[in-house]
């Protein structure tokens, strides 16, 4: 229908031109075709009584909206436009829902693995730098730590905490090393966890990932417990704690 249907670009020729569909009589707006609606600009003659000047303005817009569709005698068909094929399938549907959504590339080795809810929970704010540390603190002008709880050397930020803090890394290079991948334990220069995360992954192999995976994000939930016990009870900085911690869970 050439009033009702969505044949112009994907819109309603209603929402193009409302005035000039007002003044369209209800029998023409629900029984005009497109194609008898085209021939000789009947549309147009279709409009009955006054128009105001944004209508005429509507309508002339319309008009040289119109201008170049050219109908032909092709059987019309359904097109979906979120596919390459052209053609309706749930999986495009179900794509096209997070267009333009915030990308988590972690989300599979985060959410499907053996370790805790708690842990995975924790990290998925880790990774999004959402932990309450010493710089999110000191932006919202509360009391914060002047260096970070575990090294007393640099600011305190959760990825530090996790990957380029003397003592994280010492944590990693013990948990690791028993499994061959004391070489990737993280660099002073790392910037990101979740990058360095990823880039060990790769290079362990695949009926290991699961459990490696489990291990590091088990490592991650126990050095931020130890890092709290320290701010807020006390407890003094040690990797041999939190290995032992991590060997008890």
């Amino acid at each position: 229908m050439f009033w009702k249907d969505r044949w112009v670009h994907g819109c309603l020729v209603q929402n193009l031109a409302p005035s000039v569909f007002t003044a369209m009589p209800t029998r023409i707006r629900n029984n005009r075709t497109v194609a008898e609606a085209l021939e000789d600009d009947q549309w147009i003659l279709d409009t009955q009584g006054g128009l105001s000047w944004i209508g005429i303005r509507e309508l002339l817009r319309l008009g040289d909206c119109l201008e170049n569709f050219v109908l032909t005698d092709e059987e019309d068909r359904h097109v979906w436009n979120l596919d390459a094929s052209s053609h309706y399938s749930s999986r495009s549907a179900y794509k096209a829902y997070f267009n333009d959504s915030i990308s988590f590339e972690p989300w599979k080795r985060l959410w499907k693995t053996w370790a805790p809810a708690k842990c995975k929970l924790f990290l998925w704010l880790a990774i999004r730098n959402k932990c309450w540390t010493a710089n999110r603190l000191a932006k919202r002008g509360l009391d914060h730590p002047e260096k970070c709880p575990l090294c007393d050397q640099e600011e305190e930020m959760i990825q530090h905490l996790l990957t380029t803090c003397v003592v994280a890394r010492e944590v990693w290079y013990k948990l690791l090393q028993p499994l061959s991948l004391a070489s990737s334990a993280p660099r002073r220069r790392e910037l990101s966890f979740a990058d360095w995360w990823h880039k060990t992954m790769k290079k362990v192999k695949k009926e290991d990932r699961k459990g490696v995976n489990f291990l590091i994000i088990l490592g991650d939930w126990i050095i931020w417990k130890h890092r709290n016990a320290c701010v807020f009870d006390g407890a003094a900085p040690s990797v041999h704690t939190i290995l032992s911690e991590v060997k008890d869970e």
